[in-house]
């Protein structure tokens, strides 16, 4: 983001040097660089309450919490008073906060990395901002050739870890004869790297976004009832009620990054409903929705049939993406909250 300077100071040292050194050296950078916000995507325990303290002294601090429809119960709501704000991405947990006596919550969201997240068809596809909207114009030069852009090959896509539900769901659908190839750790076509994940995207006729959810009495679910995460390590954890809690909200459906960054690549999506992501894209006019896997499968033959209306609706979806839903945007309101100003003013 032009005018922002940014000092990284990574968790992956704790392995090397350990916690306390980790805590002590992210402290003396503070002290040196004196920013104006002291920014933490938290995971496990790896930043030292006392720590935080003496920052919360020294700056305005914020971290960002992305899995509270039901971390928030056994994670987050400890975190607040060590914090100046606490951002959340599930508008639910906002009033969990409030109700926990927590007033410094933000809402904000998962958003798309627009230099990362791009069409491959760019050059030939020019992007036009008045007065705050987006409008995409298609190059009507000579030198604009469709052949320059990728050949849609691929009929459904999905991109992502193999889990046990989205197996099944990609099971069901190519027993109904459609065409799904499937890439990440546990599929047959195998973890892809980034580049070849954003080719994979401009090739797709559709790209899903798959939100199924492990069952509560999925082992690994059931686990975290007694079990936390301590930086590197799995450690036992007695505090019964909140991780019964977290367990019984474990199964939401949830909004995460992935169709923003679909969006973002032009792609036309079609998504498992989610908590939130109705009040970012429109149905059936930004982006589809899917009830069950039967639906999934209709709405997919339909779409695969209906070339101009698709692209219609890809083409919304990433005029509503630039516009709305960049990062650079969720920070500066973010900025604009916590310091009442862009710090680059």
């Amino acid at each position: 983001m032009p005018g922002i300077e940014v000092v990284e100071h990574p968790f992956d040292r704790i392995l090397e040097i350990e916690k306390k050194k980790w805590n002590e050296e992210l402290l003396a950078i503070v002290r040196r660089e004196k920013p104006d916000i002291f920014f933490a995507f938290m995971y496990a325990d790896e930043l030292d309450m006392t720590t935080l303290q003496q920052i919360k002294q020294l700056t305005t601090s914020v971290a960002w919490f992305a899995d509270d429809y039901w971390r928030f119960w056994n994670y987050s709501k400890q975190w607040p008073p060590y914090f100046t704000y606490v951002v959340t991405t599930y508008s639910g947990a906002v009033d969990w906060y409030k109700k926990a006596g927590h007033e410094n919550v933000i809402l904000s969201q998962w958003a798309c990395n627009t230099s990362v997240y791009k069409p491959a068809d760019a050059a030939f596809l020019s992007l036009r901002a008045t007065s705050g909207s987006v409008a995409i114009q298609r190059d009507s030069s000579p030198t604009a050739r469709n052949d320059i852009l990728p050949a849609k090959d691929i009929d459904v896509s999905f991109v992502g870890q193999h889990k046990s539900g989205r197996g099944r769901i990609v099971s069901a659908l190519r027993r109904a004869g459609i065409n799904v190839q499937c890439f990440g750790f546990g599929w047959s076509g195998g973890k892809i790297s980034q580049e070849e994940m954003l080719k994979v995207f401009s090739r797709s006729k559709i790209c899903l976004n798959i939100t199924d959810r492990k069952s509560l009495l999925d082992p690994s679910v059931i686990a975290r009832l007694f079990l936390k995460k301590s930086v590197n390590r799995v450690v036992p954890d007695f505090h019964f009620l909140d991780n019964f809690r977290a367990w019984r909200h474990f199964p939401i459906h949830h909004t995460h990054a992935r169709p923003f960054e679909l969006a973002g690549c032009g792609a036309f999506v079609i998504s498992g409903r989610s908590e939130d992501i109705g009040k970012y894209y429109e149905e059936n006019r930004e982006m589809v929705f899917y009830d069950d896997v039967a639906d999934l499968a209709r709405k997919i033959k339909y779409y695969l049939a209906h070339d101009e209306e698709r692209e219609a609706i890809a083409r919304n979806a990433y005029r509503r993406t630039i516009s709305e839903h960049t990062y650079e945007k969720r920070f500066n309101e973010i900025f604009s909250t916590v310091l009442g100003r862009n710090p680059k003013s």
